[in-house]
């Protein structure tokens, strides 16, 4: 297969495959400032992979590459020593929160200029509490898809969510 052939053959499943790899990322890695160096290697094995064998010969391309992230992971962990312990929330100027004005928790407080406040809270609130909103507010992902990745009740998740955004309100407030 010829280098042109491969790289669209990689782009195409790239496009297809990322949102749930990342999705598994996040919500199954330690610190979250890790996330873009695991999905640059997983994508990384995985172009190697297909320079050398045939996509065609993968049953499944989604569990493939999930399961290339797991042994990223895993490997990374290992080798870097990190502490579980810590958390250092992904701190990019391009996170935004999608909130709609319909919605029911009524946070229309939240603007671009505080988000990096707002980021900074939950992280101190800790990791689990941190995936959520993540894979919340960035994501779009449903409460019961963070409950079933996250090995959670759907009501552990919505109180995570619901106690935090009064919590957030109330320290907003207090720092305004």
């Amino acid at each position: 297969m010829s280098n042109r052939a491969i790289l669209n053959n990689f782009n195409e499943i790239y496009d297809k495959t990322y949102t749930n790899t990342l999705k598994y990322v996040i919500l199954h890695c330690n610190d979250l400032d890790d996330v873009n160096d695991i999905i640059q290697d997983t994508y990384l094995d995985f172009y190697k992979y297909l320079s050398k064998k045939k996509v065609n010969e993968i049953e499944n391309i989604d569990k493939y590459i999930i399961g290339i992230s797991k042994n990223i992971l895993k490997k990374y962990y290992r080798s870097k020593s990190k502490n579980y312990n810590v958390l250092s929330i992904y701190q990019n100027e391009n996170i935004e929160m999608e909130i709609d004005s319909g919605n029911d928790l009524e946070l229309n407080f939240i603007t671009k200029d505080n988000i990096q406040v707002i980021w900074k809270y939950i992280k101190n609130k800790g990791t689990t509490i941190a995936k959520i909103f993540y894979a919340y507010y960035h994501l779009d992902m449903k409460i019961n898809e963070i409950a079933f990745e996250m090995q959670l009740n759907e009501s552990a998740v919505k109180n995570y969510i619901y106690r935090t955004i009064k919590e957030l309100k109330q320290f907003l407030k207090e720092e305004h």
